[in-house]
């Protein structure tokens, strides 16, 4: 099963993309903070890493690179609040199948 991991500091926000990626056979892990993004992935294999716009304490392009300094192999997909949730999947979808590169 593809992993992705969800960082974003408002939980429902978080959680309706955990939701929508289990709908399509994901299994999600979830972070709250840029820091608990980072220690989850030291501890876990993902394929996609999705990270809000907007992060207190830190940006979400330094999360980015911090994230492909850590773990080049995972597609990491910045995701806005007014972002159709429908694309992101189909964007994971689209990575996990072998489709798509972010």
């Amino acid at each position: 099963m593809s992993s992705v991991l969800v960082v974003n500091e408002i939980s429902t926000e978080r959680e309706e993309v955990a939701r929508a990626l289990e709908a399509e056979g994901f299994s999600v892990t979830q972070a709250s903070s840029a820091a608990e993004a980072t220690r989850e992935i030291w501890g876990g294999s993902f394929l996609v890493a999705i990270i809000p716009t907007l992060l207190t304490g830190t940006t979400s392009q330094s999360l980015k690179q911090q994230l492909v300094q850590m773990a080049p192999e995972i597609e990491t997909l910045v995701h806005g609040k007014n972002d159709e949730l429908p694309a992101l999947v189909r964007k994971c979808i689209r990575i996990r199948d072998g489709e798509a590169a972010a």
